[in-house]
């Protein structure tokens, strides 16, 4: 697996590489002046070149063939003797023009070589004409200054600058590229197209903030998603709303239309208004319950939790619904533990998933003769089972039971449950952390929530 190297890696290379390429640039010009200088192409004088140890003059030639001559200097600079012919009247010079003379990069028409001898009993000035030194290509070495039409500084300065634009390429590509891309991205995402992702092969840095943008635009896409399915099911929802409100309310209005128009005999009124009264009560149950499921499931939506002993909760709401099953002739069995189970639930919302079951066992379980509650623990979980002995459910009803406006062939009657009651308990039980399923176990109709 290849390691990618970070932008403060490629950067300190790039600083170290360039200091390399200024080392190494600087060593190549003086490797090539020196090249020139041997093969003799341009000319290279020097002090001894002209003067011995002893102060005396030996080449006077080199300075007249450059348009100069040597002056011979005394301590207070001024001039005892010359050498050739002399083109000024400086008869004497302080020491800031001799300084300015010996410079290289003065603007003097005349430039200079101090020389002295070595004992210092003489001082002697070399001066040449800039112009002929330049036309000749003579380069000149003292100790004040460096003469001569090949100078390294202006070939070393050309080559950094490439230099320095060859690193800005290869760091713009390397930093300013991507940034580019990612920020396109971003653009593309801002506009809604959670479709996008990115694909750079780049530094270590980068590639983080691509990988996160990527998992930031799959987790939108998933959003956008769930975001659709759940617009498509509530329409849905509202839809089989609509179809369940409109056959109640098509009896109610008939019921009442007899009844204003006199068509109803006067023994029959009240079962009339008996008749209006239950599917109002129909109509409002809907409502109700489409309220509490479009409220259960939103995402935003959470449970107020509090602390409960579940086995004192379970006694209280099994003697609530004691009466209702046992009017239909079944038996209410309870297994719950005496010791204390805790756990956290919001009560009002579970006693909505607890009636809903208990309701159900005992209004559909028409073959059997009980209806059982068990609680236990189960590892680090708490199991709640409701039971019944009834019929098998059918299977095609058992896979969509928990989904809205699901009702099976039993509860197809005019008195039958508005088809939310198992959705809604499912999302309460989920909003509690926990699991709603059922099975067919032991010749039993099994509802068991984990929590």
């Amino acid at each position: 697996m290849r390691i990618k190297k970070s932008i403060f890696t490629k950067l300190i290379g790039s600083f170290l590489l360039y200091a390399v390429l200024i080392i190494a640039t600087f060593v190549v010009c003086v490797l090539l002046e020196a090249l020139i200088i041997s093969e003799g192409k341009i000319t290279k004088i020097s002090p001894e070149s002209m003067i011995d140890e002893q102060g005396n003059v030996t080449n006077i030639e080199i300075a007249q063939n450059l348009g100069g001559w040597i002056e011979e200097l005394d301590i207070e600079n001024k001039v005892i003797r010359v050498y050739g012919e002399k083109l000024t009247s400086n008869r004497q010079y302080s020491n800031d023009e001799i300084l300015k003379m010996c410079s290289s990069f003065s603007d003097t028409e005349y430039i200079g070589i101090f020389i002295s001898a070595a004992d210092d009993s003489r001082r002697f000035l070399c001066v040449y004409d800039r112009d002929m030194i330049k036309a000749d290509g003579t380069i000149i070495l003292n100790d004040i200054g460096r003469y001569g039409i090949i100078d390294i500084f202006p070939l070393f300065f050309v080559f950094c600058f490439l230099e320095i634009i060859c690193i800005s390429v290869y760091l713009k590509k390397k930093i300013k590229k991507p940034l580019v891309e990612i920020s396109a991205g971003m653009e593309q995402l801002r506009r809604g197209d959670s479709n996008t992702r990115l694909h750079i092969k780049t530094e270590a840095e980068f590639e983080e903030i691509v990988n996160t943008f990527n998992m930031m635009a799959e987790q939108l896409e998933k959003e956008k998603l769930e975001k659709e399915q759940m617009t498509q099911k509530k329409n849905q929802m509202l839809l089989e709303l609509s179809h369940d409100i409109k056959t109640p309310i098509s009896t109610i209005k008939s019921c009442a239309n007899a009844l204003e128009e006199g068509l109803v005999p006067a023994e029959k009124v009240p079962e009339y208004y008996h008749i209006i009264e239950a599917k109002a009560d129909r109509v409002q149950a809907l409502s109700k319950d489409m309220f509490v499921m479009l409220k259960m499931d939103n995402p935003g939506y959470h449970p107020q939790l509090e602390k409960v002993d579940m086995c004192e909760y379970l006694r209280q709401l099994c003697t609530e619904y004691y009466d209702e099953i046992t009017k239909t002739g079944l038996e209410l069995e309870v297994e719950i533990p005496e010791e204390k189970m805790e756990g956290m639930l919001d009560t009002n919302l579970f006693d909505r998933v607890v009636g809903n079951l208990l309701t159900n066992a005992g209004k559909y379980n028409k073959t059997g003769e009980k209806v059982g509650v068990r609680l236990f623990r189960e590892k680090e979980h708490m199991v709640l089972e409701v039971r019944d002995d009834g019929e098998t459910i059918d299977k095609a009803f058992a896979v969509q039971m928990f989904q809205a406006f699901s009702r099976g062939d039993s509860a197809r009657r005019t008195d039958g449950g508005t088809g939310l009651g198992l959705a809604i308990s499912k999302i309460i039980v989920e909003k509690h952390g926990g699991t709603l399923e059922y099975c067919r176990e032991s010749e039993e109709n099994v509802f068991r929530v984990t929590l």
